[in-house]
């Protein structure tokens, strides 16, 4: 604000505080580049973030008749929210997470290298749903099978 008075002039505090056309372009540009960066930054923390939720629980769940998943087959489920990986072998039925530890992939079975794969980092699990390569920190969340009547059961 600027006060005119015989002649004198004083400037006051409203008027060291008017922006400029430049400074409030330096401003708006400032903001734009901080908003290109968020939102480029964001999903990049989110995919590097490690996946550690899992579905709700619940009880058995059918999952299919015994003679649909050959020996050394895998068939690849949804219960209560959560990829679920089941697995035959000659001693019986396995069931683990499809969701890989490392940053939630879905897996793979491989029945001809008897191994479970996360074809996103070359994670590697055994037939216990250990890990065996690459970057998973933990192996996969097992679930129990059970047959009843011929129908593999999976609780979850």
């Amino acid at each position: 604000m600027v006060i005119e008075k015989q002649g004198q002039v004083k400037t006051g505090v409203l008027a060291k505080a008017k922006l400029s056309r430049r400074d409030f372009l330096g401003w708006i540009i400032q903001f734009g580049l901080f908003t290109t960066l968020a939102g480029m930054i964001a999903p990049a923390l989110t995919y590097l973030w490690p996946v550690t939720r899992r579905g709700p629980a619940g009880g058995l769940s059918d999952v299919c008749a015994e003679d649909d998943i050959l020996v050394w087959g895998g068939k690849k489920i949804i219960l209560a929210g959560s990829a679920i990986l089941v697995i035959r072998t000659p001693q019986g039925f396995k069931a683990y997470s499809a969701i890989c530890t490392h940053l939630g992939c879905l897996v793979e079975w491989d029945g001809k290298k008897r191994e479970i794969i996360c074809p996103c980092h070359a994670g590697l699990f055994d037939l216990d749903g250990k890990v065996v390569a690459g970057p998973p920190p933990r192996p996969l969340p097992s679930y129990e099978v059970s047959v009843v009547n011929g129908r593999v059961m999976v609780k979850v």
